[in-house]
């Protein structure tokens, strides 16, 4: 389902798969969309069993959400010390989340480890509330789209620190770019302070109609 985009890159960069842009008829098919996209980041970063059918269950413990937590910490402590001026304009998280590896689906120890995440997300990455969850809404699948809406804030705020991103991060950066270049516009400073909708989002899918 996808190419690569070839051309107007630096030699020794990869470019990013491009999938075809297909018009979604409803934001529950955006959801499914952004869903698999997510699925197959977190397969390839981790080894994990991880498709659409099992999302949320392979996240309900909060083992896997705790474990990118650290890594992309990890990550920001090292591009810190690497670049220590480029990293000063870029909010990086400095100290990542304890969690309880015999967390089981539904239990305590599970809703701690989420909500150990998600007060990460909030203090460590900055991640506005718009696109935030709650435990219950993993947990008690209430409100799936803000899960999916988070890690895709994350995966954003984390390439920029040099954490692989999913492709739908990397496909808005690249029409972000060619569009710079197209209009002759300056770089927009990394602040992460913005709040951004993914590129092509249908305004129900972030707004107002539930999914």
């Amino acid at each position: 389902h996808c190419q690569q985009l070839g051309g107007g890159r630096r030699p020794g960069t990869l470019r990013p798969p491009v999938c075809s842009i297909r018009p979604f008829k409803s934001s529950e098919q955006y959801l499914e969309a952004m869903t698999e996209d997510l699925a197959e980041w977190l397969r390839d970063l981790y080894g994990l069993d991880i498709n659409v059918a099992n999302f949320l269950q392979v996240l309900e413990t909060g083992l896997v959400l705790c474990r990118h937590a650290n890594a992309v910490t990890e990550a920001a402590l090292a591009f810190l010390a690497e670049a220590p001026a480029r990293a000063q304009r870029i909010p990086l998280p400095r100290t990542g989340v304890s969690c309880n590896e015999a967390a089981q689906p539904g239990t305590f120890q599970a809703r701690d480890n989420i909500s150990n995440f998600i007060q990460w997300c909030r203090k460590e990455m900055g991640i506005q509330e718009v696109v935030m969850f709650e435990t219950e809404d993993l947990v008690l699948r209430k409100n799936v789209k803000n899960v999916v809406l988070c890690l895709l804030e994350l995966g954003r705020r984390a390439w920029r620190f040099g954490v692989a991103a999913p492709t739908l991060v990397r496909l808005e950066q690249e029409i972000d770019e060619e569009l710079r270049q197209e209009l002759a516009l300056p770089l927009s400073l990394p602040t992460g302070s913005e709040p951004r909708e993914p590129l092509h989002m249908p305004s129900s899918v972030l707004h107002g109609q539930s999914v």
